[in-house]
């Protein structure tokens, strides 16, 4: 009967500790809904329909959010769009696409473009991205 609680108790101690684990991953989940709708880098064009469009149809896109390290700020949320975008002749690319959701303001920006893991400015990401439309 000791061995039982002992098992029980020992259940209840892993799941307490897990727990805040498992809502820790969750807690940035309406940071990326917010960034995703939001129109940050193309007027007319949701952020997710733009990461879509640049991994096209053999490519992926994943979001994540945490915080933003850069700022000294539990506000500011940093959201990436991690794409893998696939051409015709199977080379493969990575872009990543950050954006901050500030949670008090209520505002989301674009921070920065990296393709194949080498920052870009707008103009010149915007560049790569043609290039690899040519791929």
């Amino acid at each position: 009967m000791p061995a039982l609680r002992l098992k029980t108790l020992y259940v209840i101690a892993t799941v307490a500790l897990a727990l805040p684990a498992v809502t820790a991953c969750d807690s940035y989940k309406e940071d990326v809904a917010t960034v995703q709708a939001a129109e940050s880098v193309v007027p007319g064009k949701t952020n997710d329909a733009v990461a879509r469009e640049i991994a096209g149809a053999r490519g992926s896109v994943a979001w994540k959010g945490e915080k933003a390290a850069r700022y000294n700020n539990d506000a500011i949320a940093l959201v990436t769009a991690d794409i893998e975008r696939v051409g015709q002749s199977g080379a493969t690319h990575k872009v990543q696409l950050e954006f901050v959701n500030n949670r008090e303001t209520r505002k989301v920006a674009f921070e920065q473009a990296t393709i194949d893991g080498k920052p870009q400015t707008l103009l010149g990401g915007a560049l790569a991205l043609f290039m690899m439309q040519l791929d």
